[in-house]
């Protein structure tokens, strides 16, 4: 993370990452050093840290913001709750611990399954109440999601061009044929290609504004 954002003026900027970047390093760094703060994603690989905060006393705090989302096939509630940590972690300036509790039910098949995300943050409740942070922690697993897609459905990861500007030229026309097939609001991506290639000689043209 410090040698990624080297050299970007963050001041008063917060800084959202995965699992992968909730080091103290990282977190000393952002607050000390570029005047940022931090929203980092605490799961299993910092031991210590997942079990301090799932340990909290989440059962008896209470519900700060609910959303309700219906979209690609799934109808899906979400609860979020915040607490002071007061000093309960060694982890550099982390104020706040969120979770974000989510109720996700398959409008195809009926299934209900629930998950819970846990993060921390560098900001004050003044600065950032429940809602705020829950925003910035859905956010990033927006960003997630997109990687996501573009790995799996997309098939970023098994792409062998490695040469010259091909790997970021191949990127690029990924992250635009994205855009192009959100336009069509189906449930999924893959329903959206298979729309699509129906009429692969016309509808890709349509889809673009070219006709």
């Amino acid at each position: 993370m410090t040698i990624l954002v080297a050299g970007v003026d963050l001041t008063g900027v917060v800084v959202t990452a995965d699992a992968l970047h909730t080091q103290t390093d990282t977190a000393t760094h952002l607050v000390q050093e570029l005047h940022a703060d931090y929203v980092l994603t605490v799961k299993r690989n910092q031991r210590t840290l997942f079990g301090q905060v799932k340990a909290l006393s989440w059962a008896q705090a209470p519900t700060l913001a609910t959303a309700r989302d219906r979209g690609h096939g799934r109808a899906e509630t979400r609860t979020v709750k915040a607490i002071d940590l007061a000093g309960r972690t060694g982890f550099p300036h982390a104020v706040q611990a969120v979770r974000v509790r989510r109720h996700v039910k398959d409008l195809r098949t009926g299934k209900v399954s629930w998950t819970c995300a846990y993060a921390v943050t560098s900001l004050e409740v003044e600065q950032a109440d429940a809602v705020r942070v829950g925003a910035l922690v859905r956010g990033h697993g927006g960003i997630e999601a997109w990687h996501h897609v573009k790995d799996v459905t997309l098939g970023e990861d098994a792409c062998k061009v490695r040469s010259g500007h091909g790997p970021d030229n191949l990127a690029a026309l990924r992250a635009l044929a994205l855009v192009f097939l959100g336009r069509l609001r189906q449930d999924t991506v893959p329903d959206a290609i298979r729309g699509v290639s129906y009429e692969a000689f016309t509808r890709p043209l349509d889809v673009i504004g070219l006709h």
